[in-house]
C-alpha cells in the first residue's frame, strides 16, 4: 500500500485556504447594503430587493457552510496522512521483526 502523506497535507492545506476565501466572501455578501439602495428604486423595485437580499443571504450561508466543510476536510486529511504514516512505520517494524 503506497499512500503520498505529503500530498494529503497538500490536499488539507489547499482546503483550508479556499475555507478561508469562502468565508471571507460570506462576510462580503452578508455586509452587502441592499436593503439601503431600496429606498432610491421606488417601489417598483421593493420586490426585486426582497428576491435580491433573500437570494445573498442563501449565498452567504451556503458560502459559510461550504467554509466550514472545507475546514472540517483540512483536519481529516492530516488525521488520514498521520494514520497512513503510522500504519507505515508499524507495518516497517513488524517487517524488520523488531
Amino acid at each position: 500500500m503506497f499512500a503520498d502523506t505529503d500530498a494529503i497535507r497538500a490536499l488539507g492545506s489547499a482546503n483550508s485556504a479556499h475555507a478561508d476565501d469562502l468565508a471571507d466572501v460570506a462576510a462580503t455578501l452578508s455586509s452587502l447594503p441592499i436593503a439601503a439602495s431600496g429606498r432610491s428604486l421606488g417601489p417598483v423595485g421593493a420586490g426585486f430587493l426582497s428576491a435580491l437580499t433573500e437570494a445573498v443571504a442563501d449565498g452567504s450561508r451556503a458560502a459559510a457552510a461550504l467554509s466550514e466543510r472545507l475546514w472540517a476536510s483540512n483536519a481529516a486529511a492530516y488525521a488520514v496522512a498521520s494514520a497512513y504514516d503510522s500504519a507505515d512505520s508499524a507495518a516497517g517494524i513488524r517487517i524488520a521483526g523488531t
